[in-house]
């Protein structure tokens, strides 16, 4: 009996350190690039990736500066939407994106909460179809 009682408490013990079954990391189902400017004139490149879980990641890095992360629903039926934007620990802001048919190439239009306004495109769209030719006009 004593020695039921102590494999008993044994597996018990086992099973309670045992690592619970952890859900699988969502797959991206898409990955498309993203390219633009701040007013200032300075150049960011990046990217955004929709995963099979509904959650859409994006990230621009501005080289030598900040990098700005953000996230949405991939299944947001609308073909505009806002969505907020973290660059480190102290610049917020947001980005209104205009996505074209089949929500894969579209723009945005971006305010910091550091002052500075840019303008992006992702996708198969090139920053001249969006916004012509010459800098960042957002004021």
């Amino acid at each position: 009996m004593k020695k039921l009682a102590f494999l008993t408490a044994t597996a018990l013990i086992i099973s309670a350190r045992a690592p619970a079954s952890a859900q699988p990391a969502p797959a991206p189902i898409f990955a498309i690039p993203i390219t633009g400017q701040l007013a200032n004139g300075n150049a960011a490149a990046g990217q955004a990736t929709g995963f099979d879980n509904g959650v859409g990641e994006f990230w621009v890095a501005f080289p030598g500066s900040i990098r700005c992360t953000g996230s949405w629903s991939v299944r947001d039926p609308n073909p505009t939407i806002v969505i907020p934007v973290t660059c480190g620990a102290r610049v917020r802001g947001e980005a209104i994106v205009t996505r074209q048919a089949g929500f894969m190439t579209g723009s945005a239009i971006v305010a910091l909460s550091n002052g500075q306004r840019g303008q992006f495109v992702f996708g198969d769209l090139t920053y001249e179809q969006a916004f012509g030719q010459g800098r960042v006009r957002t004021r």
